[in-house]
């Protein structure tokens, strides 16, 4: 841009670069240092091939290598085995887990007898709770309780000495 102000010049050959104009302004930094070349992201490439790696070995069932390591050191506790109840329950070894049908429960109609048992349990309910509602409709009527009249207690007379057994 001829005439106006830019940070890069106009004439090819004495800055190359933004980079370089920076350098020149606030010194050298971590990017554009000369005798430093750049890493093209190789510990990042290393940084994500270990979390990949750490995170791939947290998902095998039969390996934890923390807990082996920590076993191996001394600091954690080895594997202990099932208890007798928890062994004898289960097979030794889980290929795959079956899944089965339900057992299908025949439900048998009931009889004329036991339809006129479970009405006459009904219909005694119904009286028993029409009994308990008929009476608390009844305490609902009635005149509000007279407040209980608590006598007052006698002022305490310092001058007089408790009894002692």
């Amino acid at each position: 841009m001829p005439g106006g102000r830019c940070l890069i010049p106009s004439r090819p050959g004495i800055m190359h670069h933004v980079e370089d104009y920076a350098t020149m302004t606030s010194g050298p930094s971590r990017h554009t240092r000369p005798d430093r070349p750049r890493q093209s992201g190789r510990i990042c490439h290393a940084a994500a091939a270990l979390a990949c790696a750490l995170v791939l070995g947290g998902c095998a069932g039969d390996l934890n290598p923390v807990r082996d390591v920590f076993v191996a050191t001394g600091v954690g506790e080895a594997e202990r085995e099932a208890p007798e109840f928890i062994a004898g329950t289960r097979p030794g070894e889980f290929a795959y887990a079956p899944i089965r049908s339900i057992d299908r429960v025949t439900n048998e109609p009931r009889t004329e007898e036991e339809l006129v048992e479970m009405e006459d349990d009904l219909r005694r309910l119904q009286e028993s709770q029409a009994a308990r509602a008929a009476q608390t409709r009844r305490m609902t009527l009635l005149p509000d309780p007279e407040p209980v009249i608590v006598e007052p207690l006698p002022d305490f007379d310092p001058a007089i000495e408790p009894a002692r057994p």
